[in-house]
This record gives C-alpha cells, sequence and structure tokens, in this order.
C-alpha cells in the first residue's frame, strides 16, 4: 500500500477503571478495580490501529505541552505515527478522559476534560504532506480545520472518511464534504428521524458521498454505497472486556480494508472483526502482535478468495 493516511483530530490521556455502572448512583462510592493510565482519543485510536495493520499514517491535531502530553506524543511515534503535522499547544496540559468500565458487560461511561481554552487545529497541511497521502480520516471533532481539509482533498481526488458522534451544524456539513460516513446509530437517528437500516442511510446518501455505513454495538452494522443494496454485517463474537474504541477500530478496519481493494461489505466485516478484538482488551488499543496477526488473516483471506 503506497502513501499515507491523514488522521484528523484529537488526542488525550485516558484513566480506565472497572466499575459497577448499575450501581453508581448519586452519593454513592465504589473501589474501582486495575485503573490504568492509557493514550487514547477517538483519532488516536484509528491512527494506532491503522499503523498496526501496516499503513503509513500521520496524525494531525493539536497536541499540549506538559508530561502527559509527552506521554501522548510518545505513544504515537512508539507505534509508528508520524507526529510531524500535529501543532503544540504550548503551555497547556493534555486533554483527558475518565473511562468507567463496567465489569460485567464491558460497556462504559466517559467523562471527558481539557483545558477551556485549549487551541483547535488550524488545518494547514503542508504541500509534501499532501503529495504522499492516500486519504484522510476526520475523528468529527477538529470540524472547521476537517470542513477545510476535506474540500482539498476533494480537489485533489484523495477520498476521504469521517465519524461524527452528535449531529451539529458542523458536523452536518462534515458529513456533506467526505466520500464515506461511518457514524453511529444515535447519530443516524437523529439524522433521520427514523432507526429503520433504509431510513439511516437514505438520510446520510442525502448529504452526500458515496459510502454510508451505520454501526449499531453488539447489533452489528449496516451500510450501502448510494443507490445500492443495503448491507448488513453482524457482530464478530468476542468476550468484551472493555468497549472503549471499538467504534474507532472499525473505522482503522475499514478503512485498511478499503484501501486494500476490499469489496464494500467485506471491508465492513474485516471492520467489525478488528472492533470486536478492540473490546477484547482494557483500552481502546489493541497490542501490535494482535494488530499485525488480523493484518495477515486479511491478507490470506483475501489471497485465497482471488
Amino acid at each position: 500500500m503506497r502513501g499515507q493516511v491523514l488522521c484528523v483530530g484529537r488526542n488525550s490521556l485516558d484513566l480506565v477503571f472497572g466499575v459497577d455502572l448499575a450501581r453508581l448512583q448519586p452519593d454513592s462510592k465504589q473501589r474501582t478495580s486495575d485503573p490504568a493510565l492509557l493514550v487514547g482519543g477517538q483519532c488516536v485510536n484509528a491512527a494506532v490501529t491503522l499503523a498496526g495493520l501496516g499503513c503509513a499514517v500521520a496524525y494531525a491535531g493539536v497536541i499540549g505541552d506538559d508530561a502527559a502530553a509527552a506521554r501522548v506524543r510518545g505513544f504515537l511515534e512508539e507505534r509508528g505515527v508520524d507526529c510531524s503535522p500535529a501543532e503544540t499547544a504550548h503551555g497547556m496540559a493534555a486533554p483527558c478522559a475518565y473511562i468507567m468500565v463496567d465489569r460485567a458487560t464491558g460497556e462504559r461511561a466517559i467523562v471527558e476534560t481539557a483545558p477551556p481554552d485549549f487551541p483547535s487545529f488550524s488545518g494547514r497541511v503542508a504541500e509534501d504532506l499532501w503529495n504522499r497521502t492516500l486519504s484522510v480520516y476526520f475523528d468529527g471533532h477538529e470540524v472547521e480545520a476537517s470542513i477545510a481539509i476535506a474540500v482539498e482533498a476533494a480537489r485533489r481526488g484523495i477520498p476521504t472518511l469521517t465519524d461524527a458522534e452528535v449531529l451539529t451544524d458542523g458536523t452536518r456539513e462534515l458529513l456533506t464534504r467526505v466520500n464515506t460516513a461511518i457514524v453511529p446509530r444515535a447519530l443516524a437517528v437523529d439524522l433521520a428521524g427514523s432507526s429503520a437500516p433504509e431510513d439511516m442511510l437514505r438520510a446520510l446518501a442525502e448529504l452526500g458521498g458515496t459510502a454510508h455505513v451505520v454501526t449499531m454495538g453488539e447489533e452489528g452494522a449496516v451500510g450501502a454505497i448510494a443507490g445500492e443494496a443495503v448491507h448488513f454485517v453482524p457482530a464478530f463474537g468476542c468476550t468484551a472486556i472493555d468497549t472503549t474504541g471499538a467504534g474507532d477500530a472499525f473505522h482503522a478496519g475499514f478503512l485498511f480494508a478499503d484501501l486494500a481493494g476490499a469489496a464494500f461489505p467485506d471491508a465492513m466485516a474485516f471492520a467489525a472483526r478488528v472492533a470486536a478484538a478492540a473490546c477484547e482488551v482494557k483500552g481502546a488499543n489493541l497490542g501490535v502482535d494482535r494488530l499485525a496477526a488480523l493484518a495477515a488473516s486479511f491478507n490470506r483471506e483475501t489471497s485465497i478468495s482471488e
């Protein structure tokens, strides 16, 4: 695979700990189990997953200027992600997330924090980076910069893919600017006013783009190329320990398979496999060995089918 994937979005330092979410009520207290301090953020999760699968990856976003931020940058570089496009928020602490994972189900609740004046990414992309960019991924957060980059990518004929957690004026416009959108069911229902797969996908298609996927957690995912049949892929079987980052892993798996030339439903199926694997570890990021094994299985199965 020649060229690089440019990943645009946010990063954070995540404190992950196990709780009984059902018992987490006002004025209650619990003792947590096995707390872990990990690097995360949707864009970072997708970037390191893509890198582990074998893609060349660059990260474009804003990294803080404290010890936590140094840990974020160090983790990205350790995983083979080029951080040269990233900007530094001088004198700023890294954004953080507190992730409460249910011990029984692996489901999680997240509380995020960042300095109130933490800067947004400027959207500047150097010409030499454009020249080696094969595809652009957006996590849906650095919206203003993402829209500008998506417009320029379209001008250059570079395909784009976005996530979007919440429907806002900004994310709605971003969805009109990209080739592929992979969004959670909650956003698709908000957009369509219906949870019927055909309605959700039609509403996304009406905004623009050519390929659309709606992820539905343990119920799998539905997707369609605009104007074509709806495809359903079930969630890949796993024993969920922590669902944090499963969606980010799905995006990375889909993009990896798509860039490798997989058919649309096959890319969805591989994405589901990568997402399931992400649920089997604490935190949002799979180890390099597991990612290499997933990529090898994809390449082996692809060569057999050919």
